[in-house]
């Protein structure tokens, strides 16, 4: 294992799944719960170890002893606490044996006696699983629980499995995305010198992202290994003239006519209440122009005709009523008005389109959708979900055709506050999605073409079950007691994490499933952003002291 620094000894009753020891008067004063640990066995096998549960006793302090009526009546004990013997167990799951640069079952259990040691100061990975900071396709996450310099080796192969990025407000899992990008920006080839990262799209909710480029455009040179650092905003953003900003524009003639349908008799109504009557109207009137005009070119100068061909469907003929056809043409003034006029989302050159996709896939880049309050000043969350549904069928035609062609190419979709946009409609009954069939499709199909989905959310019990069943890299921070057990269903964690689940400290997160090149769950303090995450800190206290003594 590489160190003699023994931490505790084996007790009797281990098995080759568990195993308890007593800590050493060091071990008490180091071991952690959740740290890596080693258990080095008479019969050679050296076994890794997590340490579940730390149990501190002394034989003066039992339920029932001699002195409980001393405690009951609040009598000064102290002398008591240090004549008793004291001594620390430790449970630990047995996680695998190393044999041969590789972890293997165990196929024995320890024995009584047999030293816990510390896996020590150096890489223990390198080691353990023959690799070194410039393996082919290995990127080092953070550092295990417990050491200063003990990364966790991440498969980048297998994030095309999708990844699920889940924790409580506050508990650091936009800055673990934010440093796990920067890990993708800088991916080693195998040949010295040479990395290269995988072309990113980033939802970004709240403006956890923009640092990326603001510092791309103060310096002019990309992150890591990546090309251009983009950021999209909405018509109205204040930064929109900022350099390599964007305007979002779409193009509806990417959706289909019910598609296109669905969307503005919901946009319309907030989602309360979705009328089957208005759809089909409205679906027949934009089948029947758009193959003439197509969608965007009816919305952009010739909205007048679907007000026209509303008013030619008669109610004798067709079986519309007026009443219904008057609900369809105020969805239609609403959408024309809010998406064409007021956000000038719609254009014939989309800012978002095939030619942006061919490029940040060609010479890799970072593209950040700004949907925060500077980003997207005053949009509502449906007009969001329709940018979202657009991009995310965009993505899946796109590669469909790079597939079919024989052109291989990749992309990681990050999707912040993913409910929003992939609600599971028993838990979360938020405004009808757009979105939400594009992404699961996405999740189900994706992989096969190159998309890698990231779900980032506070609460997974929120996002779409389809969604989640696909997600198979998950890194997991504080969360709430109903989601640990929540999480444990999903991803198969053993049930002597869920407590710890819970009472996660900031930037400690568990990362588990495919990615994962140990191969079990893992508590791994996160690493620290080399572009410094900005839209957490405040001034409070310094606007506080300004305020105080311009009043006094």
């Amino acid at each position: 294992m590489g160190s003699e620094v023994i931490l505790g000894i084996v007790l009797s009753g281990a098995t080759t799944t568990h195993a308890r020891a007593q800590l050493t008067e060091y071990g008490e004063n180091t071991v952690v719960e959740g740290m890596l640990v080693g258990v080095e066995t008479k019969r050679g096998l050296k076994i890794l170890a997590r340490v579940d549960r730390i149990v501190p006793v002394n034989e003066f302090f039992q339920e029932g002893d001699p002195w409980s009526e001393l405690r009951r009546r609040g009598e000064d004990v102290s002398i008591i606490r240090v004549a008793g013997r004291r001594y620390t167990v430790i449970e630990m799951s047995l996680i695998g044996a190393v044999e041969r640069g590789s972890i293997s079952d165990v196929r024995f259990p320890p024995e009584p006696g047999d030293p816990v040691v510390s896996l020590g100061k150096d890489n223990i990975f390198e080691k353990i699983l023959n690799l070194d900071r410039d393996s082919e396709g290995i990127v080092w996450f953070g550092s295990i629980l417990g050491y200063e310099d003990a990364p966790l080796p991440l498969i980048v192969e297998n994030i095309t499995m999708h990844i699920g990025v889940f924790g409580e407000t506050g508990s650091g899992k936009s800055y673990t995305v934010g440093y796990l990008i920067e890990l993708l920006s800088s991916i080693p080839t195998g040949r010295e010198g040479v990395r290269v990262a995988i072309p990113t799209i980033v939802v970004d909710a709240n403006g956890d992202y923009v640092d990326f480029h603001e510092v791309y455009i103060a310096k002019r040179r990309g992150l890591g290994a990546f090309n251009k650092v983009y950021r999209f905003v909405f018509e109205k953003s204040p930064v929109r003239a900022k350099p390599f900003t964007k305007i979002i524009r779409i193009d509806l003639d990417e959706f289909t006519a019910r598609e296109l349908a669905e969307f503005i008799v919901i946009y319309r109504s907030g989602g309360v209440e979705v009328s089957e009557l208005q759809v089909s109207a409205l679906e027949r009137v934009l089948h029947e122009l758009g193959e003439v005009y197509g969608y965007t070119e009816l919305f952009t100068n010739r909205v007048h005709e679907i007000y026209e061909a509303l008013s030619s469907l008669s109610h004798r003929e067709h079986g519309f009523h007026p009443q219904t056809l008057r609900a369809v043409r105020s969805a239609v003034e609403k959408f024309h008005r809010d998406i064409v006029e007021n956000y000038k989302l719609v254009a014939h050159e989309p800012t978002i389109s095939s030619d942006l996709i061919d490029e940040i896939t060609s010479r890799p880049s970072l593209v950040i959708l700004d949907f925060s309050a500077e980003g997207a000043p005053g949009i509502p969350l449906p007009v969001k979900q329709l940018v979202i549904g657009y991009l995310a069928r965009l993505l899946y035609r796109k590669f469909t055709e790079y597939k079919v062609r024989g052109d291989e190419r990749y992309l990681l979709f990050v999707i912040e506050e993913a409910q929003n946009y992939a609600p599971n409609p028993r838990t979360y009954p938020v405004t009808w999605s757009l979105a939400r069939d594009y992404l699961a499709l996405i999740a189900t199909q994706g992989r096969k073409f190159g998309i890698c989905l990231a779900i980032v959310s506070q609460r997974p019990i929120f996002v779409d079950p389809v969604v989640l069943s696909m997600l198979n890299t998950w890194f997991i921070h504080r969360v709430t007691p109903d989601d640990a057990t929540y999480i444990l269903k999903l991803t198969g964690v053993p049930q002597t994490i869920e407590r710890k689940l819970v009472q996660l400290p900031r930037g400690v997160v568990l990362v588990a499933g495919q990615m994962n090149a140990i191969g079990v769950p893992m508590l791994v303090k996160v690493g620290k952003r080399s572009i410094p995450h900005r839209i957490g800190s405040t001034g409070l206290i310094k606007a506080l002291t300004q305020r105080y003594r311009n009043t006094t």
